[in-house]
């Protein structure tokens, strides 16, 4: 999708830079097999509420007891000083803790999206960038949580949501997020341009 289009999906926010997003959220889109409206529909809506129309790709970080219980969180791995704040949540759907950043470096690499196994747990600012503010989600759509595209197929709004947010919270927002989404047809679906040595060409899930 065009930015145009991805914006009026996410709700249009203002100050969002969704010309710059654009390209790393229609190459994601690929890479998490988002190949029909369903998908893209529950994609839009899912990432669009986590991060309020793409407006935060980092978690909005205050003195609440929640954001200060992060620190010495064993089952987030993190284990060493300042890790709570180091590994807040960040990208559309909010990876949060050492371990979770460990082990999307390692699937990352192994993927060929960044140059080392280590990448985040290193460069943790770098998983908010719009080069990788999406890698995060594609990770957690695939790996974390497989079955949210056979969700998605099957438009079970309700367990997609608990897949991803343990619980219901923001339903009404999702659904509304959903519909909007469903309601532009293939617009939704991503675009990608592959570029060659010598020709460049254009692969679409859109229908001609």
């Amino acid at each position: 999708m065009d930015a145009a289009t991805l914006a009026r999906a996410m709700g249009n926010v203002p100050g969002v830079g969704y010309a710059a997003l654009a390209p790393a959220f229609n190459e994601a889109m690929f890479r998490a097999g988002i190949t029909n409206v369903n998908r893209a529909a529950m994609w839009c809506a899912q990432l669009g509420h986590e991060s309020v129309g793409l407006k935060y790709l980092r978690e909005i970080w205050g003195p609440s007891p929640a954001q200060r219980g992060y620190e010495g969180r064993r089952d987030l791995g993190n284990t060493q000083p300042g890790d709570g704040m180091r590994y807040m949540g960040r990208s559309a759907i909010q990876i949060t803790g050492r371990s979770n950043y460990e082990n999307l470096s390692k699937w990352a690499h192994g993927k060929g999206y960044v140059p080392s196994p280590t990448y985040f747990v290193d460069n943790p600012v770098a998983l908010e960038q719009p080069e990788h503010a999406f890698t995060g989600a594609v990770w957690y759509w695939t790996v974390a949580r497989p079955q949210l595209n056979e969700l998605s197929d099957n438009k079970w709004i309700y367990d997609a949501t608990r897949a991803i947010n343990g619980g219901t919270n923001g339903i009404e927002d999702r659904i509304a997020r959903w519909n909007r989404c469903l309601g532009m047809g293939d617009a939704i679906l991503p675009e990608k341009i592959e570029r060659g040595p010598v020709a460049e060409k254009v692969l679409t899930y859109k229908r001609d």
